[in-house]
């Protein structure tokens, strides 16, 4: 009976790891949505310095997480949790590595290269990503399928934004190639933020439900 309750007790300090975690996360994302919108230099050395720690909290989480199905043989809901958990951690990484990119690119922007309606284009862009990993968030702490397929309907409008923005730029473009593409990549992995986080969604429902939902195109495995 001690050793269920001690098992309980790690993976509640697991679950809390993965939430204190995404928390850092969010407020990583929303740095580099200013940082963008600024092109702030410094921010963005304070993003790319701050990546270690993002990697410090997936081998703590693998790593618990690992010893726990070694040690505990957990089966059914308490061994999916487990899996979910490490994916979460993953997921996290992953976009905190985008929002690393995003700072690099910025350091290599002109301070008088994005016009207006870039900005406010990709700062949207940026503010629905970060309401998608927010309610990615909520969505695991409430273990809730409903939220996991709200989270699909966030994205399009995500991905509509994308659409368009590339069109209209690809429509005005006279700038030097180099930049564009920096700008372009900047939009694209904010969409790739919001993608990660529906993927979480996904990792939900196989938490709740035990089942996998065939993977999207272009999903990373």
């Amino acid at each position: 009976m001690q050793t269920r309750k001690d098992f309980h007790e790690q993976l509640g300090a697991l679950f809390a790891e993965t939430l204190r975690m995404g928390s850092d996360l969010l407020s990583t994302i929303e740095k580099t949505r200013i940082c963008f919108v600024d092109l702030d230099r410094e921010l963005a050395d304070e993003i790319i310095s701050g990546d270690d720690i993002f990697d410090r909290y997936i081998d703590r989480i693998e790593e618990g997480g690992m010893e726990m199905i070694a040690l505990q043989a957990p089966v059914a809901v308490d061994l999916r949790m487990i899996i979910v958990i490490m994916r979460m951690a993953q997921h996290f990484e992953r976009m905190a590595d985008l929002c690393e990119d995003i700072a690099q690119a910025v350091k290599h922007i002109p301070s008088d290269y994005v016009s207006h309606w870039m900005r406010e284009a990709i700062d949207e862009m940026a503010r629905r990503a970060l309401r998608l990993v927010e309610r990615s968030m909520e969505c695991f702490k409430e273990r809730s399928v409903e939220i996991a397929m709200e989270l699909d309907a966030m994205d399009d409008a995500v991905d509509k934004l994308h659409r368009k923005f590339f069109k209209e730029f690809d429509r005005g473009r006279e700038e030097e190639l180099e930049v564009a593409v920096r700008v372009v990549m900047i939009a694209r992995f904010f969409e790739r933020i919001a993608d990660h986080a529906v993927d979480i969604g996904e990792h939900v429902r196989f938490l709740v439900e035990g089942t996998i939902s065939p993977m999207k195109a272009g999903e990373e495995p």
